[in-house]
């Protein structure tokens, strides 16, 4: 019986690692923002207290870099035209819950994310419209290169780290997610300007939204111009990585097999 007594405990042991891979841990810093009065999609979670959160960091670095290399802080991007998103890269083939993971701010405004799921629709130059909830309402990092306290810390100013996570509920296919920024929030939570994806869904006229996508992965990273006008036109002051899991990101990185 001694064999099955140690079995049962190394099984107790991996079980119990499992279990620790997989639990999420809730950050300590829960903004009260609800920008537009938009609900929160779901609470933020701490880097790396999850394995998919794990395997993310396996990917996270390479993503600092592509930022650092194409949008590095007070640089005009010029790269709008050539990376803006083609809403049909959110239109979900296989359904699946998708995550949003911060990675990165340049900004000194109050800037918060949102996103519409929507049935899948053509593109037109309208926001595109269905249930529309906040994913991050206060956008500040202590690593941001700019009007950060450079701290490398969480706190209620500042509550977000790279690869901090909040969790979508599940997409099933057929529908699509529309990601917006609700800029220089006021100390009411209300934005001064909301950018969407496409020039012509804002009121400037510009495109306040680039994308990378990267090859051989099932993540997305974008980033927002939080300025009328676009400012400096650096599109970084709030970036993040969305995971569109791997079924849909095979088929949206062939563009033959989109949707007509």
């Amino acid at each position: 019986m001694r064999w099955q007594t140690k079995l049962f405990a190394a099984l107790l042991c991996l079980n119990g690692l499992a279990l620790s891979a997989s639990a999420q841990t809730l950050s300590p810093f829960q903004p009260a923002n609800r920008p537009l009065g938009l609900p929160l999609v779901g609470p933020t979670y701490l880097d790396g207290s999850d394995a998919a959160s794990q395997s993310f960091d396996n990917y996270k670095q390479s993503f600092l870099d592509v930022i650092t290399a194409n949008l590095p802080e007070a640089v005009a991007f010029s790269g709008e035209s050539l990376n803006q998103l083609d809403p049909t890269r959110l239109y979900f083939m296989f359904d699946y819950a998708p995550r949003v993971y911060y990675i990165y701010e340049g900004a000194c405004y109050d800037n918060a994310l949102g996103v519409t799921i929507a049935t899948v629709s053509a593109p037109t130059n309208k926001p595109t419209t269905g249930t529309s909830y906040t994913v991050f309402p206060f956008g500040h990092s202590s690593i941001s290169p700019a009007c950060a306290s450079g701290s490398g810390k969480r706190s209620k100013s500042e509550p977000l780290l790279p690869g901090d996570f909040v969790q979508l509920p599940l997409v099933t296919a057929g529908q699509q997610l529309a990601f917006f920024l609700m800029a220089e929030m006021d100390s009411h939570s209300n934005p001064a300007d909301v950018y969407y994806n496409g020039n012509g869904n804002n009121p400037d006229n510009f495109q306040h939204l680039v994308c990378f996508f990267p090859s051989e992965s099932q993540y997305l990273i974008i980033g927002f111009e939080d300025m009328l006008n676009g400012g400096d036109r650096d599109c970084n002051d709030l970036m993040f990585v969305v995971d569109i899991g791997p079924q849909n990101a095979m088929l949206l990185r062939s563009p033959v097999l989109l949707p007509q």
